[in-house]
């Protein structure tokens, strides 16, 4: 039995709790006289109130009617999913007159005390800013002392992984075997920074972002108690906004109240939230499939002249064109699309217009822009130089549109040209033009690699194996195949093309500026993911050779030069002269020369 207390002890004690119940009041008035924002006047209270966290609630609460609470936990997840919130309500629980329950009452001294961040047996304390050894060890000394007047004395560390490798080490024994009336409730944002010996002593929760669905329900009761006229779109643009943030959200719907002053309208906050409009992103869209550069340049600039954030402009982009995917793959899959079925109808009216393979690649693409405006100081530069890349890359010439008006025009040259030059045409492979052999300089082409193709494929018209036309028409799938397995393999991959290829190898042609791309990829495994796709996609095993693109349009790299000792061979006159109407008719389609000791554009009449 415990002993009786003297008067001289009951009469100490009643200041102490005078102080309390005086501080509670002052608490309480404070905040009735003060505005009190929606992220704390609609906190949760219990864990009913919990908004998309059910797996955890449930969890907790079973724990807690059959007395099997642990003696730590870690509660992890995004930011404003209710990590704090919930450790508040469970320590409420516990500590409650009338539990443990998984109701507490919210009325009695525990619960008050609790809920106005005043009670001497919860202490909530800020990792960040009590990182240190020192603080832990103080800590450890508080520990052995029982609590004032609840059942336990709780310990909620939010942003544990702040603490220092020493804190971590000095926590680790009173962790594990802590007195009886101590719990520890741990709340972090990057679990992974908390070391692993911490995370063996605690039962770990990961808290889910909320979904958009839930926070407009959230919202939408706010409003209902607040008795404000705000309409469920608008309320989807702030959950959408707010990313799965609960706080997030009741925070920017403080703001628009605020703003509005009783008026909503949905423009007026999307203007003042920073929002990418809708109707930006189908423009843009339509700019890049109808080859309009301009056009969306003049978004663009209209967009920088709003203040918009770049970087927010190209991930509304990346989402955009990840819808237009969704609803090109299959309409079973709507619900993957957080949208009303009129938006998504006008994705489906969108994504026809496109190929699987085309939104996949405009995708790719502005997740590399993010990488740039990160590295530029000027953001928006990034963003153009890709959307001109979109807009611009239908207008370049198709290589086997170039080889078949080679074909067709080697065969009018052949059919007008003397007996010894015909018999010595491009269909008789021993009588053709090395690829060394001609110095190339295109100028209308975008790259010199693409016009060394058609000379390639002049040298090679038919293979055993395989063509480089269906190489081509199949190098989209290549790279898909790659990107579950290692999507930085497949980005780097996209910006080069395959230019030639053999039985036993293809040739992949980088522009100059892509050296690094090339490095990477000649990694042994990183070029072995690329066979293995090609042998995946196509059925063949192919050596992958990765060459860079020279300003002449010569390949250099990891190139087989035809030579025993790597240089390049001296060209044959001959054979040029032989070929030289072909070459000629290639030059003037295209508006190109060559200059070597065969053939000089200003000798018409060299035979």
């Amino acid at each position: 039995m415990p002993r009786p207390r003297y008067r001289s002890q009951q009469k100490s004690d009643e200041p102490a709790q005078f102080i309390v119940d005086f501080t509670i009041f002052l608490c309480y008035f404070i905040a009735t006289m003060s505005y009190v924002v929606l992220a704390r006047k609609y906190r949760p209270q219990t864990f009913d109130d919990i908004v998309g966290q059910p797996h955890i609630t449930t969890t907790l609460k079973n724990a807690i009617s059959q007395d099997k609470t642990a003696h730590a936990y870690l509660f992890a997840g995004p930011r404003g999913v209710g990590k704090t919130t919930t450790a508040r309500i469970l320590a409420k629980a516990l500590n409650c007159a009338k539990g443990p329950t998984i109701e507490p009452c919210g009325s009695c001294h525990s619960c008050k005390e609790i809920a106005s961040s005043v009670s001497l047996d919860v202490l909530e304390i800020d990792g960040a800013s009590n990182r240190g050894i020192d603080e832990i060890r103080s800590l450890r000394e508080n520990v052995k002392f029982s609590p004032s007047s609840g059942r336990f004395k709780i310990y909620i560390i939010d942003e544990v992984h702040m603490l220092t490798p020493e804190a971590f080490n000095a926590l680790l024994k009173t962790l594990e075997e802590p007195p009886a009336h101590v719990k520890f409730i741990f709340a972090t944002t990057q679990a992974y920074k908390v070391p692993a010996t911490i995370l063996s002593r605690c039962q770990r929760f990961d808290f889910r972002r909320i979904s958009a669905k839930d926070i407009v329900g959230n919202l939408r009761k706010i409003v209902k108690v607040e008795k404000l006229g705000i309409k469920d779109d608008l309320l989807a643009m702030v959950a959408k906004y707010a990313d799965g943030s609960l706080r997030d959200a009741q925070v920017i719907l403080d703001q628009v109240i605020s703003s509005s002053k009783g008026v909503f309208n949905i423009e007026e906050v999307s203007r003042m939230l920073g929002a990418i409009e809708d109707e930006v992103l189908f423009s843009l869209s339509d700019s890049i499939k109808n080859n309009d550069a301009v056009s969306a340049l003049k978004v663009i600039d209209a967009m920088c002249n709003e203040g918009k954030d770049m970087i927010q402009l190209v991930l509304a982009l990346i989402e955009h064109f990840r819808n237009l995917s969704i609803v090109k793959v299959s309409s079973e899959l709507d619900s993957l699309i957080d949208a009303e079925a009129e938006k998504i109808a006008r994705y489906r009216s969108e994504a026809e217009r496109y190929s699987i393979q085309d939104i996949l690649y405009v995708i790719y693409t502005f997740s590399n822009t993010l990488d740039f405006i990160r590295k530029s100081s000027i953001a928006r530069i990034p963003v153009e130089a890709a959307v001109i890349k979109l807009a611009e890359r239908h207008n370049l010439a198709k290589v086997s549109d170039i080889i078949d008006k080679l074909n067709k025009g080697a065969s009018n040259v052949n059919a007008a040209a003397p007996k010894d030059i015909r018999a010595t045409s491009v269909k008789a492979p021993e009588k053709t033009v090395k690829r060394d052999e001609v110095d190339d300089k295109p100028k209308t082409m975008g790259s010199g690699a693409a016009s060394s193709t058609a000379v390639d494929e002049i040298e090679k018209p038919s293979l055993a194996v395989c063509d480089l036309e269906t190489i081509l028409s199949s190098w989209g799938r290549v790279v898909s195949a790659i990107m579950p397995k290692k999507i930085s393999v497949a980005s780097y991959l996209q910006e080069g093309y395959p230019v030639s290829v053999n039985a036993k190898s293809v040739t992949i042609t980088f522009p100059k500026e892509c050296q690094f791309h090339k490095e990477v990829l000649e990694d042994s495994d990183n070029k072995a993911l690329i066979e293995d796709a090609i042998k995946e996609v196509l059925g063949l095993e192919l050596r992958a050779v990765l060459v860079i693109a020279s300003q002449d349009g010569s390949k250099t790299g990891s190139v087989n030069t035809g030579s025993t000792n790597g240089t390049v061979p001296k060209r044959d006159n001959g054979r040029v002269k032989e070929v030289e109407p072909i070459v000629k008719m290639a030059l003037e389609m295209f508006g190109g020369d060559v200059a070597g000791e065969g053939y000089s554009p200003k000798k018409k009449g060299a035979a």
